[in-house]
């Protein structure tokens, strides 16, 4: 199925560094070896990648403007894949992919099931619109080739359930995954090792309230006039970082509204009230009518508090008088893994690796938790994730 790369893996050592794998195995310490060489900007002897028979996968890019351009600059870095096909309706789009990937005129399409067909690609990479992903991932896994979408996974709960039911009953092996990225990121990343860091010491102990308020300005809804977008697109990123930190989320009460200017069809700001499986409590705000963009993430607890106010992330301890005050303290940032980790994630589940955090499975419980949110405003109730009765 895959060919012969003599590619070097550049970014897997920082992979397995941010993972904690170990290279105890004769061929992980050569990959380490081979690929410390290669962050030293020396090029490894070739016998190297043919001594370890690294695969390299041939990429379909369904999807090359705007957002789908970050695959094919990075895909290539890593090592592990190779630019075969593109596909898009936009002529423009296309030329400009060209010129990234430098393909040929022959290597473009404007329809998916053909560029399946003839581009001899082995995955897909999907950064099409949201209500794409669904249809063009199941053309694509029935014809046995491996999927990567962007965010959101689907427009809808029945929608997304449909599509990992579709991926069960898959008989071919191809494997569906969510380049869900925000918890590559380096805030995401060194939040969860000082919340699951009992002894770090900037560790705020048992975590009993988090504030969550992500005001975005997006005054041209473009592709998002389907009901509850905001939500689907972007909550979908805000709720897999508080699963990534916290664990499930059990239940959700939530209000949907709009901006009396708003240029969306449906209400695109949302407040919510997260009851997580831990017992922490998250007040929730995204809005798109925002009029200046700001993040703050907060997190309360028995020892301290930890925030990012959108360009760094402090910590303060608890002061042990009423109207005490504690002076914060700068807290470094992990190295970024980003998207090339992302990339590689995909990579090792589809060569037979284990199941990542991005997989479909497991980004169902994100889109579970955008439906409990969908359901609670459109109800205007409160919303278990046992009412959504799929696991």
């Amino acid at each position: 199925m895959f060919g012969r790369s003599n590619a070097f893996l550049g970014f897997l050592l920082i992979y397995w560094e941010c993972h904690g794998i170990s290279p105890a195995s004769h061929q992980a310490l050569v990959v380490c070896i081979f690929c410390g060489i290669q962050r030293l900007r020396i090029k490894p002897p070739d016998f190297i990648c043919v001594l370890m028979n690294i695969p390299i996968l041939k990429v379909l890019h369904v999807g090359v403007g705007n957002r789908g351009r970050w695959p094919l600059e990075i895909g290539p870095q890593t090592g592990c894949f190779e630019s075969v096909g593109l596909c898009d309706t936009s002529p423009e789009f296309l030329t400009e992919a060209r010129t990234i990937t430098g393909l040929p005129e022959s290597s473009c399409y404007t329809d998916l099931e053909t560029a399946i067909a003839a581009s001899g690609a082995d995955v897909l990479i999907l950064c099409s619109p949201t209500v794409t992903h669904v249809p063009f991932s199941k053309i694509a896994l029935a014809a046995g080739k491996c999927v990567l979408t962007e965010k959101g996974m689907a427009p809808n709960w029945e929608e997304a359930a449909g599509l990992i039911d579709f991926v069960r009953g898959l008989e071919n092996g191809a494997k569906f995954a969510v380049a869900q990225n925000y918890r590559y990121q380096a805030m995401e990343q060194t939040v969860r090792r000082i919340l699951h860091d009992s002894t770090h010491p900037m560790n705020p102990g048992v975590i009993y309230h988090v504030d969550y308020v992500h005001h975005r300005v997006r005054p041209e809804p473009r592709t998002l006039h389907f009901p509850f977008a905001s939500v689907w697109d972007m909550s979908c990123h805000h709720f897999d970082n508080l699963m990534f930190w916290l664990g499930p989320i059990e239940a959700m009460t939530a209000r949907a509204y709009a901006a009396p200017w708003s240029a969306y069809r449906h209400p695109n700001n949302t407040a919510a009230w997260l009851e997580m499986q831990n017992g922490t409590r998250v007040d929730y705000l995204h809005t798109h009518d925002a009029a200046r963009s700001s993040l703050h993430i907060e997190f309360q607890g028995e020892r301290g508090a930890l925030w990012w106010d959108g360009t760094s992330l402090r910590f303060s301890m608890k002061p042990n008088e009423n109207w005490g005050h504690c002076e914060p303290s700068l807290v470094p940032l992990d190295p970024e893994p980003g998207l090339p980790a992302l990339l590689l994630d995909f990579y090792t589940y589809v060569t037979g690796g284990p199941e990542p955090g991005i997989s479909g499975f497991q980004n169902l419980e994100t889109m579970a938790a955008c439906e409990m949110l969908v359901r609670s405003a459109t109800l205007n109730t409160r919303i278990t994730r046992t009412l959504l009765n799929y696991s």
